[in-house]
């Protein structure tokens, strides 16, 4: 490639099989090519009389992904130092690229800027309206029943935070109070002052919990996940029976599987141990009917895409399906922390160095009424933590059910 009238930038190739190359893209008159790091012949190189579509993203600062679909439907990703300016010079030299649209209102302004005349723009408003068919009282309507709905939910939230922050004396007025008229913190210092005291170290209750939260969600997680892509997008013997099986254990709640459970972990050995907890969570079935549900919605075609390119069906999994389907797994997550950060495990664990958070916190609640201050701070930091993780994932956890009508 000629070294004249040639624009070049350093950066990463990203091919539709996920590989990643390091190099510089080198534009010139007549086509593109990409070098790899250390390596003097083009690792992909093209004429302009092969481009489909070219799509350019501005990521901030310098830095841009470039998008290029050969008319062989090859797609190449590049995040480029200076992607705009290598956009910009294939842009100019690619003569026979597709014509752009034009509506009668852009062929109108155009016009009106020629004779030199003022171009009315319309009047944007503050709120858009959806529903323009819809009476501005339906409008008042369905915002109060919102609004009346909203602070349904929110109501025991504040209620709890509030009654965490009030002194003994406010806990037993009457009528109670919803916010407290003198907030202390006196609640939470005397909890961690009562755990303190215990013979078993307060962060040994929290690294029991986090440690049977995370390694039982991650194992739910993958496990399901992987049971429901081959559910989803497989055909075998028994498949739809074995489905039905996991929707049914959906209506069966934990408290009529405990016998069960307790049995089988017994028989196994496991009781008094953390894998009590962990392996019953490995098996939940809300997990694998939400994620296999939303995995019928990916496109087969990408798969096939995908294993035509060479990709097995693990790297399949990973990095082409796991990636699509992320807010149905940040939904999952979400039940299957909330379940196992408030569990007791007292029927199942039984020394003491291994109890979670939740049961010792309940010992402090069985105190009696000196302790009802305390009790309230023990709740606030037992709903905490489900709602610190929902509050930080809700964006994507909603696309769960926006996006799960897509289909081939």
């Amino acid at each position: 490639m000629s070294e004249l009238n040639t624009v070049k930038s350093a950066g990463v190739l990203k091919t539709i099989s996920g590989k990643k190359y390091r190099g510089h893209l080198v534009a010139s008159e007549t086509g593109a090519a990409f070098y790899e790091k250390g390596n003097d012949t083009p690792l992909v190189e093209w004429n302009y009389t092969r481009l489909h579509r070219m799509d350019n993203i501005r990521r901030g600062g310098t830095s841009s992904q470039v998008t290029v679909i050969l008319k062989d439907d090859s797609r190449y990703i590049f995040e480029l130092d200076y992607g705009l300016k290598v956009y910009n010079h294939m842009d100019q030299h690619w003569a026979d690229k597709p014509v752009t649209p034009k509506t009668r209102g852009d062929e109108l302004h155009r016009l009106a800027e020629l004779r030199g005349e003022k171009i009315q723009v319309p009047k944007k408003h503050l709120i858009t309206r959806r529903h323009p068919n819809r009476s501005i009282a339906g409008d008042i309507g369905i915002y109060l029943m919102l609004i009346l709905v909203g602070a349904a939910m929110v109501f025991p939230l504040v209620y709890l935070v509030g009654s965490s922050l009030k002194p003994l004396d406010e806990l037993f007025r009457f009528p109670p109070t919803v916010w407290p008229q003198h907030p202390t913190s006196d609640n939470f210092s005397d909890l961690f002052v009562t755990m303190g005291q215990s013979w078993i170290p307060f962060s040994r209750y929290l690294v029991n919990t986090v440690f049977i939260t995370f390694v039982g969600t991650f194992g739910h997680l993958i496990i399901a996940s992987m049971a429901a892509f081959v559910l989803a997008k497989y055909e075998f013997p028994g498949g739809k029976m074995f489905f039905a099986l996991v929707t049914t254990c959906l209506m069966f709640s934990g408290y009529v599987t405990g016998i069960p459970n307790y049995l089988i972990m017994s028989r196994l050995g496991m009781i008094d141990t953390y894998w009590a907890l962990i392996l019953p969570a490995f098996a939940a079935p809300i997990g694998l009917f939400l994620m296999k549900q939303f995995m019928e919605g990916l496109p087969t075609a990408l798969i096939e895409a995908a294993t035509i390119d060479g990709a097995g069906q693990f790297r399949i999994f990973w990095h082409i399906v796991m990636p699509n389907v992320k807010p149905a797994w940040l939904t999952m997550i979400i039940f299957s922390v909330q379940g196992l950060w408030n569990t007791s495990a007292a029927t199942v664990i039984y020394s003491e160095a291994k109890k979670t958070l939740v049961y010792a916190l309940q010992q402090i609640q069985a105190g009696g009424i000196a302790r009802t201050g305390q009790v309230a701070a023990a709740n606030v930091i037992i709903v905490a933590v489900p709602i610190l993780i929902f509050v930080f994932s809700q964006s994507r956890i909603l696309e769960t059910m926006a996006s799960s009508g897509i289909k081939d």
